[in-house]
């Protein structure tokens, strides 16, 4: 059951972000563009398994279709909507691998050599959580700092995107100092950061972007460990010999 929980979970996290670009988000009222999602879902679904489960693949087309198709025509763009639209993708998964248990051990990934089959599923949870880090960090950060960034008297200068990808660099180097081992780093992450951000908040009538910057640090931080944490448990749960030092080897 595991194994067909991981893949299918990947799967959805690799279909639903960096496979959904922003153009089709925008334009994702279009029944067109909306059958292309999940055309797209179903696709990367069955690569990741090996084979073409009908069953598994149906519903997770019919259920997709039909939540997405929820928020889009239904729901504000917020981050409830977001949250109920992922929980209800994360149940279905979580349903499918219950009730089709065997499916994953079907595929042709299953056929490959004993350590190549076990790689296979570590691989896919370190990108599964690069992904969650990283992407859907971005977006829940976004999101749940809405209400603070419209109380800002004024737009905040930078450069364009220079927040997400300075969010995408910080949670990249805490998971990687927590694959290694090496977690003490992760305050060294964050002390430097505060250097750089003091010019930002040093003048004493700027409260609300000092506020803004802090709640936006620790949200970043904070997310990047937990998601950090809970790869390492999966790659080890599937290697349990993988360690730091087994990651820095070549």
């Amino acid at each position: 059951m595991l194994e067909t929980l991981t893949i299918l979970l990947v799967a959805h996290l690799v279909a639903d972000f960096p496979l959904q670009p922003d153009w089709m988000i925008r334009h994702k009222r279009r029944p067109a563009v909306l059958g292309l999602h999940v055309l797209i879902v179903v696709v990367v679904a069955a690569l990741a398994l090996g084979g073409w489960p009908a069953a598994v693949l149906l519903i997770l087309c019919v259920t997709h279709l039909a939540m997405d198709a929820v928020k889009v025509y239904l729901l504000e763009d917020s981050l409830g909507s977001f949250t109920l639209d992922q929980v209800v993708h994360l149940l279905v998964i979580l349903f499918l691998a219950v009730l089709f248990p065997h499916t994953a051990a079907l595929g042709w990934w299953a056929r490959l050599p004993g350590q190549l089959a076990v790689g296979y599923l570590v691989c896919l949870c370190l990108l599964g959580g690069v992904i969650a880090s990283l992407m859907v960090g971005a977006i829940v950060i976004r999101r749940a700092t809405a209400p603070f960034t419209r109380q800002l008297s004024a737009d905040i200068p930078g450069l364009d995107k220079g927040g997400t990808y300075i969010g995408w660099l910080e949670r990249a180097l805490v998971m990687l100092l927590i694959l290694i081992g090496q977690p003490a780093g992760v305050g060294f992450l964050i002390t430097a950061k505060s250097i750089l951000r003091f010019g930002d908040v040093r003048d004493s009538g700027q409260r609300k972007l000092t506020e803004y910057i802090i709640i936006g640090t620790f949200m970043s931080f904070g997310w990047g460990l937990a998601i950090a944490v809970l790869t390492r448990v999966a790659m080890q749960h599937w290697m349990p010999g993988l360690g730091g030092a087994a990651l820095l080897a070549p």
